[in-house]
């Protein structure tokens, strides 16, 4: 079976990258992010849905998998290799950085853009496309937090309804 990165796959590894479960391909977290990953693994066919498994655990800390191990492969190949991968601002880094903003980012009242998990080769990938992160403890502040929304937002799927997009 050969694996081919598609945009689309490339917004669920983003999404996969910091929410990973440690068993099979799946994530942690919230009810909205499970149903994101189940509807995107399903969209692409990645397994069917009697396949997802779900399990339950601390409030807030639910976690969905399947099995898979050429796609479990390939998802880590393409993480090990994200700065080759992702270094032109194109449909595929975009969908990559939506999904990881998706499953770790947030948007403050006062309008503040940031990764509250960022790993150093994140922040190596979003300075060569140009968007000059600020790390602050274990946040990654955005400086130009306009133009990096503009970038993903035909891509986000979680904060795709946020009022801040209303203003851009």
């Amino acid at each position: 079976m050969k694996v081919r990165l598609t945009p689309e796959l490339s917004y669920l590894i983003g999404f996969w990258k910091e929410r990973r479960t440690k068993e099979g391909i799946g994530i942690r977290g919230e009810e909205e992010q499970l149903s994101i990953f189940a509807q995107a693994a399903l969209e692409l066919e990645l397994t069917e849905p009697d396949k997802l498994l779900t399990q339950t655990g601390e409030e807030g800390n639910d976690s969905m998998y399947f099995y898979h191990t050429s796609y479990r492969k390939f998802f880590q190949k393409v993480i090990d290799d994200e700065l080759e991968r992702f270094k032109y601002k194109n449909e595929y880094s975009a969908n990559f950085l939506a999904g990881l903003f998706d499953a770790v980012g947030s948007i403050t009242e006062d309008g503040k853009v940031f990764l509250s998990k960022c790993t150093q080769k994140d922040e190596m990938l979003l300075y060569r496309i140009g968007f000059n992160p600020l790390r602050k403890g274990k946040s990654t502040y955005f400086t130009r937090p306009v133009k990096f929304l503009r970038y993903i937002h035909p891509f986000t799927r979680h904060y795709k309804d946020h009022p801040v997009f209303e203003k851009i």
